[in-house]
């Protein structure tokens, strides 16, 4: 025998509408007599059957519903640049992807934190920074920063405090187009992500030119 199924969305939507169709009704039904009973103490007010009552209800729900309509476009609007204009209409603005500017101070104390630890270090093991990241040489929660998936810094355990201006540690690609570099000269600064491609090329251009000069 075959069997007329329907699939588990279809039938949660169908009990949603099926609930507030009965509950409509019972509203109904509630208006109805709500209103006979004051047509008894008012003789200018007829007497009204369900279906009148149903009328009533279905009238009064699109006047609420415009209402609704309006309070949630204003309440949108007063939104500064919330909306954009897009042709002969307007549409929500999407949403920033680059950090916020309340994100930067963060950002920032979070790798002078790294550097203070790091500097630390150096300071007992004759100037030298961890051989990497590993190991326990440096908390952990200070590589991370403030990314949210914990993502860490970039890390150049070649570099010497206080020697130059070579780059010890950096904040990764998922930083965005900007990021906060610590250098050895025990200073934290903002570049762009191309400066920061430069940089490095430099520093590994300069570090392999003393090896081809021994060969």
């Amino acid at each position: 025998m075959p069997a007329l199924t329907i699939t588990e969305a279809a039938g949660a939507r169908l009990d949603v509408v099926s609930f507030f169709a009965v509950v409509f009704l019972l509203c109904t039904g509630l208006t109805k007599w709500a209103w006979n009973v004051l047509a008894a103490s008012i003789p200018a007010l007829p007497r009204i059957a369900f279906k009148q009552a149903l009328v009533l209800m279905l009238v009064s729900s699109l006047f609420l519903y415009v209402v609704l309509t309006m309070i949630s476009g204003a309440r949108e609007l007063m939104t500064p640049g919330a909306w954009v204009k897009s042709g002969a209409t307007y549409q929500l603005a999407p949403p920033e992807r680059d950090p916020g500017i309340w994100l930067e101070p963060a950002r920032q104390q979070a790798l002078e934190r790294l550097r203070d630890a790091l500097w630390s270090y150096a300071k007992t093991h004759d100037g030298k920074l961890p051989p990497h990241r590993e190991g326990g040489h440096i908390d952990r929660s200070l590589w991370a920063g403030v990314h949210p998936q914990g993502e860490s810094y970039a890390f150049i355990p070649d570099a010497k405090p206080g020697d130059g201006t070579g780059i010890v540690a950096y904040e990764p690609e998922a930083y965005g187009a900007s990021r906060f570099v610590l250098t050895e000269d025990e200073v934290v600064s903002k570049v762009s992500a191309i400066g920061l491609n430069e940089r490095l090329k430099a520093m590994v251009k300069a570090m392999a030119e003393p090896e081809e000069k021994k060969e």
